[in-house]
């Protein structure tokens, strides 16, 4: 059957135009064609490419066997299907959801490779989230019952040893081990407090201020918490709108984070805590739409390792030697923004150190 012309160049040109990436190697992987789309999401151009193999886009996330299984699939003469985890012109890494088809030639040899790959890294991200986001619902609803239980324990065991201890002769050695027994309880029924934090179970009276009213009361108690070696510098907008908050709560949390960051840059560094609005454009992915009043702290500490970052606000989830933290700090934090109807995200800022985002929604007066 003879090929119409006119029909190959509608083929060419819808190739052109998809948004999808295609792009043409001969059998021995050498890059032949690409399309706009596989230059957009790369930021390679075509003339950069062209004659090349798409190892130019290796991101040292696949081992060699995987590669191994993919040549000897399409080799074969078969389509090969699965995700690739690629790196970008600039450095930045995607993941592509690929299938590459083998092209015969009339003797049945593989000739050409056809590559479709989308690029499905922001669904993995919202996936992610979606995950993470309900892996905290049931950590919270465990601790949630957890902590419960255990506080009416230690109740009952304050209580108890208060009396026990009103009969004891002072001085002597049930006395201290009724007053040893008192400390550690007193000492459980506090992590019981920060654990019902992040369980959300505490009473909550939100008011609508804006962020700046409690942020200024702190400014006296902050240098004084982080030492003199931990600078603190503010940069809060003044025309920043109102959210419904628990002013003592989001004070708690700014404390936390604080003092987080102190400890991770050993009591030595700078922390710059801003104010500003975000939204409805530009926000961090799985926000819903809308505009919101934002805190932002960040430090000039060594930032988060990227395998921990997932688990951070987990209860109990800690990196600080024993008996150096209780892993319930950041959880905290989690569970006060939460109950506020707010977003905390976590990440590492360019040039070094971590940054903390909290979004609680901006109150709009028609």
């Amino acid at each position: 059957m003879e090929r119409d012309p006119a029909i190959a160049a509608i083929v060419m040109e819808a190739l052109r135009q998809s948004c999808e990436v295609f792009y043409l190697t001969d059998a021995d992987g050498a890059i032949l064609y690409v399309n706009p789309a596989f230059e957009r999401l790369t930021g390679y151009s075509g003339g950069e490419v062209l004659g090349k193999t798409a190892r130019v886009l290796k991101s040292g996330s696949h081992s060699p066997e995987f590669y191994r299984e993919m040549w000897a699939t399409i080799k074969a003469g078969r389509i090969w299907r699965g995700r690739l985890v690629n790196r970008r012109k600039d450095g930045t890494v995607y993941v592509d959801e690929q299938r590459i088809c083998p092209i015969k030639d009339e003797t049945g040899a593989v000739r050409y490779f056809f590559s479709i790959r989308h690029d499905i890294t922001r669904e993995m991200q919202l996936e992610d989230q979606l995950n993470q986001s309900q892996k905290m619902e049931s950590l919270g609803l465990l601790a949630g019952q957890i902590s419960h239980d255990f506080n009416n324990l230690l109740t009952i065991i304050i209580g108890s040893m208060d009396l026990v201890s009103e009969e004891l002769p002072p001085g002597g050695v049930g006395a201290k081990l009724a007053s040893e027994i008192l400390r550690s309880s007193r000492e459980s029924a506090n992590l019981i407090k920060q654990l019902m934090v992040f369980a959300r179970r505490q009473e909550s009276r939100p008011v609508e201020i804006p962020l700046n009213e409690p942020l200024k009361e702190l400014k006296v108690l902050l240098d004084s918490l982080l030492g003199h070696n931990v600078s603190v510098a503010y940069s809060l907008a003044e025309d920043i709108s109102k959210t419904r908050i628990e002013p003592e709560q989001f004070k708690q949390a700014v404390m936390n984070l604080a003092t987080n960051a102190r400890d991770a840059m050993n009591g030595n560094g700078a922390i710059m805590i801003r104010t500003f609005e975000a939204g409805p454009e530009g926000l961090p992915a799985g926000v819903p739409p809308g505009r919101y009043c934002a805190f932002e702290l960040s430090d000039t500490g060594p930032g988060i390792p990227p395998e921990i970052l997932p688990r951070i606000f987990e209860p109990f989830f800690t990196t600080k030697p024993k008996g150096k933290g209780t892993g319930l700090g950041l959880s905290s934090v989690y569970g006060i923004v939460s109950q506020n109807g707010g977003r905390v995200i976590a990440a590492n800022r360019d040039g070094g150190g971590a940054v903390f985002t909290i979004l609680f929604p901006a109150i709009t007066r028609a």
